[in-house]
């Protein structure tokens, strides 16, 4: 069972009528990099996107604490962090604010990639003095048609608890969702061994497959002055031309690059140029 800590409902004040809190939020399980060379090194924090984990940017995670504290959460319902009926993204957004109170970081440099990129974009619209500079990857603030049906239909599918082995996951895996040879392996980093036997994923799949609305839902902005990255790939139509024409409206300090023959994943299919361009703007 995951440990999590819970803040709930409403405080009352003696003599004080009761205020309403946000919704209940936890601490998310984080993975920390510290910057040796550099003992009063800005935080950074880094957010993945939907069905991935902290684990995704162990890599580039060891780069940017040549200069950063690195952070990369779980969110809510992935990962080691806590499993909850509720995700949106005012959840996760109070879930890093938290994190944040936990380990006494007041402001913090903050990169996510898809649905972490719009975790960022929530927090730079309601908490953007705890913010210093966002990096948002290959995500715009509008909401998208939903197109993961499919993937979730896949994982149902899979049944791990009764498995044997991870390559019979993997094989059904494969079969539902045409041998492919990136979202297979992908989602496969999700899958962990019971002690009691058998398998499970670590994402919270009937809870998100029930949140995609919100999940790809809109982030409504308003004018923004923190300094802001926008990185897509170029072989990626998560983020269009008129795309960052809307958000260059909202973002007064706002750059934005694409990287050449890189799709969604983006920093892991060319790394290297998305560590060189997000490291120059975070320093």
């Amino acid at each position: 069972a995951h440990r999590r800590r819970l803040v709930f409902g409403h405080v009352k004040r003696r003599g004080a009528v009761p205020r309403m809190l946000d919704p209940p939020r936890m601490i998310p399980h984080a993975r920390s990099l510290a910057c040796t060379s550099q003992p009063q090194a800005p935080h950074l924090l880094i957010l993945h996107g939907l069905l991935g984990s902290s684990d995704n940017w162990q890599t580039l995670g060891k780069r940017y604490a040549e200069t950063h504290h690195v952070w990369m959460l779980d969110a809510r319902n992935h990962g080691k962090s806590a499993h909850d009926d509720v995700h949106t993204y005012a959840a996760m957004g109070q879930d890093v604010l938290e994190f944040m109170d936990h380990q006494g970081i007041s402001k913090a440099q903050i990169l996510g990639h898809s649905m972490g990129g719009k975790t960022v974009l929530w927090l730079a619209q309601h908490h953007p003095g705890r913010l210093d500079r966002i990096v948002v990857a290959d995500i715009a603030a509008r909401a998208y048609v939903p197109h993961h049906g499919p993937i979730f239909d896949a994982l149902l599918a899979t049944r791990p608890s009764e498995a044997l082995a991870r390559e019979d996951i993997e094989r059904a895996l494969r079969a539902s969702l045409n041998n492919d040879p990136v979202l297979v392996p992908f989602l496969m980093k999700g899958l962990h061994r019971l002690k009691t036997g058998g398998f499970a994923w670590r994402f919270n799949v009937p809870v998100l497959q029930a949140a995609l609305k919100d999940v790809v839902g809109q982030i409504d902005l308003s004018v923004n002055t923190l300094h802001a990255l926008f990185v897509r790939g170029s072989e990626s139509d998560y983020v269009s031309d008129e795309d960052l024409e809307q958000l260059e409206a909202h973002f007064l300090h706002m750059d934005h690059h694409t990287i050449d023959g890189a799709g969604h994943w983006l920093h892991a299919q060319n790394p290297d140029a998305f560590f060189e361009v997000t490291a120059d703007f975070l320093s």
